[in-house]
């Protein structure tokens, strides 16, 4: 008796169609700009700094 480590053609699955996602809109980069890069959440602005309540800031050298 021989043993075959690939199935046979007739044992196989059909194959699932590729998925297809929908395109994104570009980001609003007024939004990306407000969220935190350390932990996604949204930042506070202080005057010339955007600051995180994780302790992640950007002043405002960093980001014009």
């Amino acid at each position: 008796m021989t043993l075959r480590a690939d199935p046979v053609d007739g044992d196989r699955p059909p194959e699932s169609p590729p998925i297809e996602f929908a395109p994104e809109a570009d980001p609003d980069p007024g939004l990306v700009i407000l969220t935190c890069a350390n932990c996604g959440a949204a930042m506070d602005e202080r005057k010339c700094k955007l600051i995180c309540r994780c302790g992640y800031f950007l002043s405002c050298s960093d980001y014009y």
